[in-house]
């Protein structure tokens, strides 16, 4: 008996599992990576660009790159409660 065309199909389910876990790994990792001295302070980049050394170095722009990471945190949030609300609304 096929599904109803309102119900996702198992795909999409592993596919917002997959991305949802995709946005806390990186956003997490965004919050986190800016403030760990050995990491961010030793990555190819500033060894490639030395005159950006400055810029990437200031707690201004950690503190940037620490804000994308809670927003891709709350995009993986949003994706979720949307899910919810979509299936509230549509019993499958």
């Amino acid at each position: 008996m096929p599904a109803s065309p309102k119900s996702p199909s198992l795909l999409v389910k592993y596919t917002l599992v997959v991305y949802v876990i995709f946005c806390f790994y990186v956003g997490s990792a965004l919050v986190v990576m800016p403030w760990i001295s050995w990491i961010w302070e030793n990555n190819y980049f500033l060894f490639r660009f030395p005159y950006a050394k400055a810029l990437v170095l200031s707690p201004f722009f950690r503190g940037a790159v620490s804000g994308l990471g809670i927003l891709t945190i709350l995009i993986g949030i949003e994706e979720i409660l949307v899910y919810r609300r979509w299936k509230r609304g549509h019993p499958g």
